[in-house]
């Protein structure tokens, strides 16, 4: 069974908006990156069984790195 991701919008004042829910660690990747291409706002999720923000972060849509994870830069 394939965990599913919550994907959350980190808002300028510090609070998130819930923006999704996709099945797989493969598809949160995509939607974060599909998300940041249209805001300025960072994009992070949410593994939904264990609740643990998982170890990947996509970085505002302006920044030379996309996606940060585990320490490595991706695309």
């Amino acid at each position: 069974m394939r965990p599913e991701y919550d994907i959350f919008e980190k808002l300028p004042d510090g609070s998130s908006n819930w923006r999704a829910c996709v099945p797989g660690q493969y598809e949160a990747e995509r939607k974060l990156q599909d998300l940041a291409e249209h805001s300025v706002n960072e994009f992070f999720a949410v593994e939904i069984n264990s609740r643990q923000l998982e170890p990947f972060i996509v970085l505002r849509s302006n920044s030379p790195e996309r996606i940060a994870i585990q320490g490595k830069r991706v695309a």
